[in-house]
């Protein structure tokens, strides 16, 4: 598995600010109201990015070589929901910075204040679970001795250096 590249996340991001952006002004001006978030899905995002801290200080614990809870069959596991909360935390911060712009916009509405304090609340949010991602995904890398040192050269086929 390959870590994931931050050049990635931030094109993820701008596309998702693009696109929810052109979307939610479109459904304004035909009426209707942003997309409003409930307190509660902030602290969800809270708590799954305190969770996938803990299961990535285990998987750190055990390539440490040090005692741990997580099995070692564990950790890939570990990395792959790292990848997909982190690209997913990219979307979301896309898209609600594109409702920050728009709450923006409409600032001289009634709603517009406990719009923008429950939409930045959530980016935060979000903003935390992106880089306790990215901080997990690193920790998952165990290196077991089977791929050789780091950077040296494999022979074609996966043939042994030695027996060539």
């Amino acid at each position: 598995m390959r870590p994931l590249r931050k050049f990635t996340l931030l094109v993820l991001a701008l596309v998702a600010l693009v696109v929810g952006y052109f979307l939610s002004d479109l459904a304004v001006k035909m009426g209707g109201t942003p997309l409003q978030f409930s307190p509660i899905l902030t602290l969800l995002v809270f708590c799954g990015a305190v969770v996938l801290g803990i299961f990535g200080q285990a998987v750190k614990r055990l390539r440490d070589g040090k005692s741990s809870w997580i099995q070692l069959a564990k950790a890939p596991l570990v990395a792959l929901v790292a990848q997909a909360a982190a690209v997913w935390s990219a979307l979301f911060i896309g898209y609600l910075l594109s409702q920050l712009i728009l709450v923006y916009q409409l600032r001289h509405t009634e709603m517009a204040g406990s719009f923008a304090a429950s939409t930045i609340a959530l980016s935060l949010a979000n903003l935390l679970l992106l880089v306790i991602a990215l901080l997990v995904e690193s920790w998952c890398i165990i290196d077991d001795g089977e791929d050789g040192p780091a950077g040296g050269k494999t022979a074609p086929g996966g043939a042994n250096p030695a027996s060539v």
